[in-house]
């Protein structure tokens, strides 16, 4: 090859390297910059998507509803499948008072950008507005499964909004499937500040119906009445499902533990407490169990045993049998009926300590006319806080029953 023309072939190569160097430069400065600059990414690759998008958004930001559009519609004709695109194109059209040709984009939108947020917060609004509720709460479903910590503003939402009886249907039947946010959403209905109390007695009653409320739920469902004072409401609801012997509900319920404390309503609730085992083994003369317990030394308040009770005003025995062995604590452990609201604690049993045999434990009180819409039966260890609250020894208990007296 003669020079001249190796010469030429060098510097044509060296041209092919430069222009191509040059590419990569743009095509990474346009890379760098299309998300904080993209005016100065379009400078270096001017059909960039990305950096059009974002060009778009800013104009929309800005109300340069023309500008947005153009860029919006530059990217659709390179990327058809453009969602985000389709969701600019949705908002100017909104903003432009197109609200029907909006809600059309926004249905694409949501197909061509499912994971965009503000595509599904927009077509939850509308479809709220139109009263399609089912169609609102798949949008609502969608956001919560995508962006879970946005439960702590949506609840609030649902419970406002679970004021009309059609929404509270609507969000029973879209619960009855458990989705994933079920579990919050229920205990924000159930809230005894900012809850929804017919909301949720409502959505509660379909779960139920329907054979869908957990034994967790109802029993919560339950405590959020009794916490809120509605001692009533609470012991119809859980009196129209308990067991009945004979066709009667006994005031304690379950005093034979025949059946194992549900921890729910107006039965048995056992808590765990550090230093105290509880067991039920059979008892004799008892058709039913005896509860166990087993002191370990340790400080003991309570013993992590009470039932709700619900007593209108007037006199009453508490009658129970049990009995001990080395059992031995500051005062002695004791029985009481306590007012869930003003009355203060209205029956106290005798110390139960030392050893003894199989006896009976009886207690008389008088529950008041005010202060008191509902009650706890407690076994508890009177002593204050101190050293003096240590508890060791075995305990036994069965056939606990309260009459009324005349």
């Amino acid at each position: 090859m003669k020079p001249a023309f190796r010469h030429a072939a060098v510097a044509c190569t060296f041209a092919f390297a430069l222009i191509a160097a040059w590419r990569v430069a743009g095509e990474l400065i346009a890379e760098r910059y299309a998300e904080s600059e993209p005016e100065r990414a379009l400078r270096w690759r001017p059909n960039d998507p990305r950096a059009r998008l974002v060009l778009a958004e800013r104009q929309l930001a800005e109300g340069r509803l023309d500008r947005a559009k153009a860029n919006a519609v530059f990217v659709l004709q390179r990327e058809p499948l453009q969602g985000t695109a389709f969701r600019i194109l949705a908002e100017v059209a909104e903003r432009e008072g197109r609200r029907p040709e909006a809600f059309e984009i926004y249905r694409i939108a949501e197909r061509r950008a499912p994971r965009d947020l503000r595509v599904r917060a927009w077509l939850t609004q509308r479809y709220l507005e139109q009263g399609q509720y089912g169609q609102a709460l798949i949008r609502i479903d969608r956001i919560l499964r995508m962006s879970p910590l946005r439960a702590r503003t949506i609840n609030p939402l649902l419970v406002k909004l679970a004021q009309d009886p059609r929404f509270a249907d609507a969000l029973a039947e879209y619960l009855y499937g458990n989705p994933p946010w079920r579990r919050s959403v229920l205990a924000a209905l159930r809230d005894p500040k900012a809850g929804n109390q017919a909301a949720a007695g409502r959505i509660m009653e379909a779960l139920q119906a329907r054979g869908a409320l957990s034994d967790e739920e109802y029993a919560r469902w339950l405590d959020s009445l009794l916490l809120q004072g509605r001692w009533g409401e609470a012991y119809a609801r859980w009196a129209g499902l308990a067991p009945k012997a004979g066709g009667r509900l006994p005031i304690v319920f379950n005093g034979d533990f025949e059946k194992e404390p549900s921890n729910a309503g107006f039965d048995w609730r056992l808590r765990r407490v550090p230093g105290v085992l509880l067991e039920f083994e059979p008892a004799p003369g008892s058709r039913g169990k005896a509860a166990y317990f087993r002191f370990l030394g340790r400080r003991v308040p309570r013993a992590g045993f009470e039932q709700p009770l619900m007593l209108s005003p007037g006199p009453y025995r508490l009658d129970l049998r049990m009995r001990a062995q080395s059992l031995r604590s500051g005062l002695g452990l004791q029985w009481q009926v306590a007012c869930a609201g003003s009355g203060g604690i209205i029956a106290r049993s005798e110390p139960v300590e030392g050893t003894f045999g199989w006896r009976h434990a009886v207690v008389a009180f008088e529950v008041p006319n005010a202060g008191c819409p509902g009650q706890f039966l407690r076994l508890v260890n009177p002593v204050p806080v101190g050293t003096g609250q240590q508890v060791v020894g075995e305990y036994w208990v069965d056939d606990i029953t309260i009459y009324p007296q005349k």
